[in-house]
């Protein structure tokens, strides 16, 4: 996208490879803020600091990846800012970095499983400081559980809508529930398929599946190492 968006929203993640349900949550995401400017930023992270960095792929070939997956989607771009550092990819700097960088409305984007273990982040719980943030419910999480989480992170919160889905933090920002869907496909089911040599149709883009089988050897040498369970 040329122009500066009215909203930037940010996904962050392994991306250990990117698949249909990293993609259709962010073009969900983008739809809900229609008709304004809008632009899901992908943000593979170089170094995940609560993950054992062997069996991930390179950076550069995840972040290829994401890119072939994201090149047809206008409203979505990839951000290669995590290999620039060479410290840990800890949510605070990157989401600090880009508040340097632009002037829209930045929002972090995250699933209910990491929302209810926000406190064990680094600067977790200051993170509304920097971005306002939208919680997707994963599994059974319902609107009654978004309000204890974020009166149990945020003691101090208000709410700013009569449904509970909208919320003011001490901190700052504000936290929203977002009912979009979440399709149920992980990259761990991906990595033992491919291993398996099972069929990928319809888990990740088609340009995802010919990089995979492009770079099979690599890939399979990687992924094979036992210990990876994320």
């Amino acid at each position: 996208m040329g122009a500066e968006p009215d909203v930037l929203i940010v996904l962050g993640g392994s991306f250990n490879p990117p698949h249909i349900g990293h993609l259709r949550l962010a073009i969900e995401a983008a739809e809900f803020f229609a008709p304004q400017c809008v632009e899901v930023l992908l943000v593979p992270c170089a170094r995940p600091p609560h993950k054992a960095s062997e069996g991930f792929l390179p950076f550069a070939l995840r972040c290829r990846l994401l890119e072939a997956s994201t090149a047809k989607l206008p409203a979505l771009r990839v951000s290669r800012m995590e290999g620039e550092r060479t410290t840990l990819s800890y949510t605070w700097e990157t989401l600090w970095t880009l508040r340097q960088r632009t002037q829209a409305l930045l929002y972090f984007l995250v699933g209910s499983d990491d929302y209810l273990a926000l406190s064990t982040w680094y600067k977790g719980l200051e993170l509304p400081k920097l971005a306002h943030f939208l919680v997707v419910p994963r599994g059974s999480f319902a609107e009654e559980d978004f309000v204890r989480a974020t009166l149990a992170l945020w003691p101090m919160a208000q709410s700013l809508s009569a449904t509970g889905r909208h919320w003011l933090l001490s901190e700052g920002g504000e936290v929203s529930y977002l009912a979009i869907p979440w399709l149920d496909v992980s990259s761990t089911d991906i990595r033992k398929r491919f291993l398996a040599q099972k069929s990928l149709d319809f888990l990740v883009p088609s340009a995802v599946l010919d990089i995979l089988h492009e770079q099979a050897e690599e890939i399979r040498s990687i992924w094979a190492w036992k210990g990876i369970h994320s």
